[in-house]
C-alpha cells in the first residue's frame, strides 16, 4: 500500500521507522536505495554513486525531511564501503590506518542511531527531532565522504592519502569539529606512514 494512503500522522512514524533503517544502509518500504557502480580498479569496484528516494506519495513537507537526512544515509554508505575495500593491507599501511579510524567513526555513528531508535520507539522522537540529532554528525560525514571519493577515484595510497586529509583539513577552518576530526585521522594515517619510514 502507498504510503499516501495513510494520514500524515502515521506517514511521519513510517517515515521516522525507514529512516532509521536508511542511516545505516538499509532499505525501508517507502525509502529505496539505488547504486550505480562507476568504476572497477583489479578486484575492487567501487559505488560512486548512492542515491536515496521516497515513495513519491508521501506527504510532501515528509519528503523535504527525509530529503535532508539522505546525504548522511549516502555517506554512510560509501563509507563501509571503503572501510571495507581498504581494511587489507595490500592496500598499505596508511589506508588500512585511516580504513581503521573510519570504522572507529562508524561505530560512533551507529551508537547514534541505534540511541535515536531506541528514543523512537519510546514515542519521544518526531521527525524534526531525528534531523536535529542528525546535524552534527552530517557535517564530519560529508567531509569524510569527500575525503574517500578522491582517495578511491584516484586510487591513493601512503603520503598521497596523507596529503589529501591534510588539505581536506585545512579546507575546514572554518568548522572546528571535522576540522579536528580529520586532524585525527591524519594523525593516525600518518603515524602507520612514519612507521614504515622507520
Amino acid at each position: 500500500m502507498a504510503i499516501g494512503c495513510y494520514d500524515a500522522g502515521v506517514q511521519e512514524l513510517l517515515v521516522i521507522d525507514d529512516l532509521l533503517s536508511a542511516l545505516v544502509g538499509i532499505e525501508g518500504r517507502y525509502i529505496s536505495i539505488k547504486r550505480r557502480v562507476n568504476h572497477v580498479h583489479g578486484n575492487d569496484t567501487y559505488d560512486s554513486t548512492v542515491t536515496f528516494q521516497v515513495d513519491a506519495s508521501m506527504d510532501l513537507a515528509l519528503q523535504e525531511m527525509a530529503k535532508r537526512i539522505f546525504p548522511l544515509c549516502e555517506s554512510f554508505v560509501l563509507t563501509g564501503q571503503f572501510v571495507e575495500s581498504r581494511s587489507q593491507f595490500k592496500n598499505g599501511l596508511v589506508n588500512h590506518a585511516f580504513a581503521a579510524s573510519l570504522r572507529a567513526l562508524l561505530l560512533d555513528y551507529e551508537a547514534m542511531v541505534a540511541q535515536l531508535e531506541h528514543q523512537f520507539r519510546l514515542g519521544r522522537l518526531s521527525i524534526q527531532g531525528l534531523w536535529f540529532y542528525c546535524q552534527p554528525m552530517l557535517g564530519s560525514m560529508q567531509a569524510v565522504s569527500a575525503v574517500i571519493h578522491k582517495a578511491s577515484a584516484n586510487n591513493f595510497t601512503g603520503s598521497a592519502v596523507l596529503n589529501l586529509l591534510q588539505s581536506q583539513a585545512k579546507a575546514m577552518a572554518g568548522d572546528n569539529t571535522v576540522r579536528s576530526l580529520l586532524e585525527k585521522m591524519t594523525q593516525c594515517a600518518s603515524n602507520a606512514y612514519l612507521g614504515i619510514l622507520e
